[in-house]
């Protein structure tokens, strides 16, 4: 029998019928598009257009689901500033269309999960357990600004498993380096020469009293970068993120790496936020402890102190910003004594909470009479009980616990923005930035997906 004749015709069969099925797909898609094309004759062109979009994307996402996931990561940084620009011309409709980042990342998540499954731990217990609490409470106490609030507060569980199903390995954290520099170097073209007549113009604004007060800094007569974040706080927390996956890497790097990193730097300390230097300090303490380099911290904090206090303190005028700071006298720091009291208290008499969207600057900036508190996690108990405050503190402390564990590149760079990223949560709600999440808790999924032994 002549079995290799038998073969070559199956595998001519087979050929065939691949280039057949190639030829239908593609006729079939050309149709389509001639029958859009001759019904906007006849239609409104946006539904039919609209329909476009989304069949394009529900084919990326399938096709090409973690290279859509890098295009989000690579786009989310320059999204606040222009949608924030675009609302103020009056295209209200950016605020749905702003979504699509998140959908486009749940939806390749969801292709990753199918394809390559996805191991559960504690921490997918505890998420699940705040999210399933949260839209409980909510529900019980609902309000026209639940759902909204709901996505707000879990905003970052999508990147959180986006890293959990992706490898990040050197290719992304040097492209990272880079885009994060051309960030902050924007920052401080905006500080040194554009000023924040910029910002104002883009927003339609024409009293610098109508920005938030997050741009100003008590002693310092100049308005703070924010580059194109919402905000001074969220630029300074990216700068500080990307740093510390710098100061993890750097071993593993080139010295050209270097200039990223100082731009970066440069970026930070223009953003005058403090809690961000405090998580630069807190994760290069992590670093140190985690790889044994203990000597070589104490050499870096002592050459970037002499340089603060003998060349950017008075290149910028921060004196008296500085002084204040290292005295502890400054009425922004009362005021945050005073939000984190407030709200304390607020948490102690209201065991239940008072449900999504009612808790937080942005629920202040939907209806002016919400709560606000200056901390994540007393804004999750504020907002869901004393239950609520205690899956979210639990899940933080679960995320730290493991990544201490692991020991790799991508290990120590997690677990120093996890401990970064955690300092500035007690004193802020950046929580709710995508723009600065989306690539914090990507770097944290990558650096748990790590730890479990697990590679996708």
């Amino acid at each position: 029998m002549n079995l290799s004749g038998g073969q070559s015709r199956v595998a001519r069969i087979g050929t065939l019928h691949d280039s057949g099925s190639r030829v239908l797909v593609t006729v079939g898609i050309v149709t389509y598009l001639l029958l859009s094309g001759f019904l906007m004759i006849f239609f409104p062109p946006f539904p039919i257009l609209a329909h476009l979009l989304l069949l394009l994307g529900a084919f990326v996402m399938w096709r090409w689901p973690v290279g859509l996931i890098a295009f989000i990561l690579f786009l989310t940084p320059f999204q606040p500033l222009t949608f924030l620009a675009l609302k103020a011309m009056g295209f209200d409709w950016v605020i749905l269309l702003s979504s699509l980042k998140e959908i486009g990342m749940l939806g390749a998540c969801c292709v990753l999960a199918w394809r390559n499954g996805l191991k559960l731990t504690n921490l997918d217990f505890l998420l699940l357990s705040l999210f399933g609490w949260a839209t409980l409470i909510s529900l019980a106490r609902a309000s026209p600004f639940t759902w909204i609030g709901l996505k707000d507060d879990f905003d970052f569980v999508i990147p959180f498993y986006a890293g959990r199903l992706i490898l990040l390995d050197e290719r992304w954290i040097k492209s990272a380096l880079w885009l994060g520099a051309v960030v902050a170097a924007i920052g401080l073209v905006e500080f040194f020469f554009v000023g924040i007549e910029g910002r104002m113009l883009l927003l339609g604004l024409t009293d610098p009293t109508a920005l938030e007060v997050s741009f100003n800094a008590t002693y310092f007569s100049g308005f703070r970068a924010a580059s194109t974040l919402a905000s001074p706080l969220e630029f300074g927390g990216f700068c500080a993120t990307v740093l510390l996956v710098f100061a993890s890497y750097c071993r593993h790097l080139s010295w050209i790496y270097v200039m990223p990193a100082i731009i970066l730097a440069g970026g930070m300390i223009v953003s005058l936020t403090r809690m961000s230097w405090l998580a630069v300090l807190v994760g290069l303490v992590v670093i140190a402890i985690c790889t044994g380099q203990k000597l070589r911290l104490l050499i870096v904090v002592g050459i970037s102190a002499l340089v603060m206090l003998l060349v950017v303190v008075p290149l910028l005028q921060l004196e008296d910003f500085v002084s204040s700071t290292r005295k502890g006298y400054d009425p922004s720091l009362d005021t945050h004594f005073s939000s984190v009291k407030d709200g304390a208290s607020f948490i102690l008499s209201h065991p239940m909470g008072v449900g999504a969207g009612l808790v937080g600057p942005r629920a202040v900036a939907r209806k002016p009479n919400a709560l606000t508190v200056e901390s994540a996690f007393l804004q999750y108990g504020m907002a869901y009980g004393w239950l609520g405050f205690l899956l979210f503190t639990t899940f933080w402390v679960g995320i730290l616990m493991k990544l201490w564990k692991n020991s790799s590149a991508v290990g120590v760079g997690a677990a120093a923005v996890a401990f970064g990223m955690c300092s500035m949560l007690l004193f802020s709600t950046l929580h709710m930035e995508f723009g600065l999440n989306s690539w914090v808790f990507t770097l944290l999924g990558c650096g748990v997906h790590e730890a479990l032994g697990s590679r996708v």
